[in-house]
């Protein structure tokens, strides 16, 4: 764990619910193909939430190319099977958030029914 996913962390009110936290998966099963952008990719993190209702969302912390700080994206996600991986997205992708927005997407989304 890195500087940044220890302040995330601390200040997560949904880590009982986090299934995943580490490399950005897409990224691990495309490292091959990703040629002279690796090093810029290898900032990306993701977390994966899961909540007792089936959805959840993937959240990717990185660095966009025409900015110089770090932005969140998340997506809400309908779960499929035990499997953390195994998800639907259920949602268009939410981009460019700060932490607080993050912490206030999964609110909502941990309150579906």
């Amino acid at each position: 764990m890195d500087e940044a996913e220890l302040l995330f962390e601390i200040g997560d009110r949904h880590r009982e619910h986090l299934v995943y936290a580490g490399e950005y998966r897409l990224l691990a099963l495309a490292r091959e193909s990703v040629g002279p952008l690796r090093a810029f990719l290898d900032d990306w993190r993701q977390r994966i939430y899961r909540f007792e209702n089936d959805f959840g969302a993937s959240v990717v912390f990185y660095r966009p190319l025409e900015r110089s700080t770090m932005t969140w994206d998340l997506v809400a996600a309908r779960f499929v099977s035990g499997d953390p991986f195994d998800f639907r997205y259920a949602a268009g992708v939410r981009s460019n958030l700060r932490w607080r927005e993050v912490q206030r997407l999964l609110d909502d989304i941990k309150g579906r029914s």
